[in-house]
C-alpha cells in the first residue's frame, strides 16, 4: 500500500460455526479448524460496515536496579488480541437473529428471504465463525481483504426510529492457524 490518507470503507460477509460448506471440494462443517472459500454461497452478506479495529492484549513493564531506583528496562508482552467494532448499517434476518437472541424452528435464511416465526431469546446473542472483510479506499480500490475467526455479538441498542437504522456489532477475533489476511 503506497504511504497515503485513506478513506476506508468495508464490505463484510460471516459463516456461522456449524454452518455446512460445500466449497471448497469435499466441503465440511465450520469451525476453527475448517474455512469455507469465499465463494460458497452460503457466506451471509452483512453489507457494508463501519468497522473500528482496537488491538488488545496485555504487557507487563520489566524494570531494573540502575544502580539504587529501578529504571524500565523492557516491556514483556504476556497477551495480543484484536476487537474489531462496527454497525451494520443494513438491517437483516441475521441481524435480528443476533440483536433478539433468537431462534427459528427452521435455520433463519439468508436475506432477503423472509425470516419466518422465530422465538426472541431462545437462541444466542453471541456467535462463532468466520468474518470477512474487504477494505476498499475512497477511489474504490481493494486494499485489503481479511478472514478471521471470531466470536461476534452485538454491542449495543439497534435505533427503531425517525433516523436510518443502525445494528453495533463487536467481533473479537479468535485464534486460528487459518486467520490470514492480504494487502495491495
Amino acid at each position: 500500500m503506497i504511504l497515503s490518507r485513506k478513506v476506508i470503507g468495508s464490505q463484510t460477509k460471516f459463516f456461522r460455526e456449524g454452518a455446512a460448506f460445500t466449497l471448497t471440494a469435499p466441503g465440511g462443517t465450520v469451525s476453527r479448524t475448517a474455512k469455507p472459500d469465499i465463494t460458497d454461497p452460503a457466506w451471509l452478506d452483512m453489507g457494508p460496515i463501519k468497522w473500528t479495529e482496537k488491538p488488545t492484549g496485555k504487557s507487563e513493564e520489566y524494570a531494573v536496579a540502575a544502580p539504587g531506583k529501578y529504571v524500565a528496562e523492557d516491556e514483556i508482552e504476556l497477551s495480543v488480541g484484536l476487537k474489531l467494532t462496527g454497525k451494520l448499517e443494513k438491517q437483516s434476518n441475521f441481524a435480528y437473529e443476533l440483536t433478539r437472541a433468537a431462534k427459528a424452528a427452521a435455520a433463519i435464511p439468508a436475506s432477503p428471504t423472509a425470516m419466518g416465526q422465530y422465538n426472541p431469546l431462545a437462541g444466542s446473542a453471541k456467535t462463532n465463525g468466520w468474518l470477512h472483510i474487504q477494505g476498499y479506499d475512497q477511489n474504490n480500490t481493494l486494499i485489503d481483504t481479511v478472514e478471521v475467526y471470531v466470536s461476534l455479538k452485538v454491542s449495543g441498542d439497534t435505533n427503531r426510529d425517525d433516523k436510518a437504522s443502525e445494528t453495533p456489532v463487536e467481533a473479537t477475533v479468535l485464534f486460528s492457524t487459518l486467520n490470514s489476511g492480504t494487502g495491495t
